[in-house]
């Protein structure tokens, strides 16, 4: 049986504001505090550490949250690998057949990563990932699988009309919608139809087929071959020169003309379908129509540029609502990295076969780096969880967990963890209720934070917690709160983000 998903407050009945997207003002009622602060990390990123937690808490929201996507947006292109741009016959006067995975595993433990040390760009980036689909094992080219990630990273915030213009052009996209078979009088449908119906307007939302059919033909010329992995090109010549009529309007579009078409005649549907998905992924599944409204009318006055929307967004009164906090359930990947983040691990000290391992279990999961299960990508909310994921992301969860106890600085760390938490406590009840808020961003009912004192006590005998001899500089203490995270891991609080 699945275990309900539940919090102690009502999730997605927030108070009506009058306007929410005013900015959040701290309050008695609505404090800043690390129960926020974390919010803010979670879901921008895969977690806090306790080090960045105590410094959100000295600078004001607005601050923080500026400081936060100025940072991941001004990080530049990603740094190329050495093998970013070769085809397939470089693969092939290679003597290790193999070369082609490594290269591939190599990108993943990079991603991931950078989930864990930078965050921010990195969740980004998989929300694109998500949006403008592809997937690996169609396309099948190394090169392009670098353009592709170098692109939802260097674009994570910048324009989105210059951005669904070039993903367009990429070699991954070319392939797996079959842009590159598209030629004049021989249009392919599929790139056209997802271009409306999955990475601008949503579906059956201001286009009809016939729109679906011209856009093709304004389209071809783009030609990319995932065998030979060489760069994509435009071959005039097999581009459609003829009058099409899109939207109700006729011109000889191009590719790019054709792709501004699209956000100058369907303004409106583009920017409240993005900025919907945008609210859905990072506060709650259900829209805010109010919402939604203020946020698409900020991304038109933007010209399509992402960041003032985030910004607008994370900043606002809605975002910080209670009913919003611990009200979105974890992508596996989020059930994994968030334990190692929370725990002040570094990226440099998670081995390689750790970071395959990672990998690999979330592709058990449901979430395959690269590979997601079709065009619409992965449908996330609920559907990460049923009867057979579950107890297996309790499993896996709790192997990172278990990796804590086996480096000494790990253990460190969740010693000085539960001393800065507890102003060094020596009281099991409070270090265990200490440190449960913190790792899953909320309180227990009695019964369980009862469960998870006997959790934290176990192994020790009870007289050296009845006369004061025991503390969190006994060597057991860092095993004890890994004993106690087993049993976080296991509640359904854990499963929410």
């Amino acid at each position: 049986m699945i275990m309900p998903i539940h919090s102690n407050h009502l999730v997605g009945e927030a108070p009506t504001l009058q306007d929410p997207l005013m900015p959040y003002v701290p309050s008695a009622a609505k404090p800043w505090n690390a129960r926020r602060v974390a919010h803010v990390y979670r879901r921008l990123g895969f977690g806090a550490s306790i080090t960045q937690i105590q410094q959100g808490l000295q600078m004001t929201p607005d601050a923080l949250i500026d400081q936060l996507l100025d940072a991941a947006a001004d990080l530049g292109p990603p740094d190329p690998p050495y093998w970013g741009g070769w085809t397939m016959d470089e693969y092939a006067n290679n003597p290790d057949p193999n070369l082609v995975f490594i290269h591939r595993d190599e990108l993943r433990r990079r991603w991931l990563a950078e989930m864990l040390e930078e965050g921010i760009r990195s969740k980004m980036a998989l929300f694109w990932h998500n949006h403008f689909v592809t997937e690996l094992d169609v396309y099948n080219c190394n090169a392009y699988l670098w353009s592709y990630y170098s692109m939802i990273h260097d674009n994570a915030f910048g324009n989105f009309r210059i951005f669904a213009r070039e993903m367009g052009k990429t070699g991954a996209m070319l392939v797996y919608l079959n842009g590159n078979l598209s030629v004049a009088g021989e249009p392919n449908e599929n790139y056209a139809r997802e271009l409306m119906e999955l990475f601008t307007m949503g579906e059956s939302n201001g286009y009809t087929q016939a729109d679906i059919v011209a856009m093709s033909k304004a389209l071809t010329g783009w030609r990319a071959s995932g065998y030979l992995c060489d760069p994509p090109f435009f071959d005039p010549n097999l581009h459609d020169n003829t009058t099409k009529t899109i939207f109700g309007q006729s011109a000889n579009y191009s590719f790019t003309t054709a792709h501004n078409l699209v956000f100058s005649a369907r303004a409106e549907q583009v920017s409240h379908y993005i900025t919907g998905k945008l609210y859905k992924h990072f506060v709650y599944q259900q829209l805010d129509n109010q919402v939604i409204t203020g946020l698409a009318q900020t991304f038109r006055d933007n010209n399509w540029e992402i960041l003032p929307v985030l910004k607008q967004l994370f900043k606002s009164e809605h975002f910080f609502e209670d009913a919003f906090m611990s009200a979105r359930h974890k992508t596996p990947l989020e059930s994994m990295i968030n334990v190692y983040k929370m725990a002040n691990v570094s990226a440099i000290d998670v081995t390689e076969d750790r970071w395959n391992a990672i990998g690999y279990w979330s592709y058990q999961l449901g979430q395959e780096i690269f590979n997601p299960p079709n065009v619409a990508g992965w449908k996330g909310y609920r559907n990460w969880i049923n009867e057979s994921t579950l107890t297996a992301r309790w499993n896996y969860s709790s192997a990172v967990a278990y990796w804590l106890t086996t480096l000494d600085q790990s253990r460190e760390n969740l010693r000085t963890l539960a001393q800065i938490l507890t102003n060094d406590s020596n009281d099991p009840v409070i270090i265990t209720a200490a440190l449960t808020e913190y790792f899953l961003g909320q309180t227990l009912d009695p019964v369980h934070q009862q469960s998870a004192v006997i959790y934290f006590k176990s192994g020790i005998p009870e007289n050296y917690y009845l006369d004061g001899s025991w503390n969190l500089y006994w060597d057991e203490a860092p095993y004890q709160i890994v004993n106690l995270l087993y049993y976080l891991i296991k509640l359904p609080e854990f499963q929410l983000v």
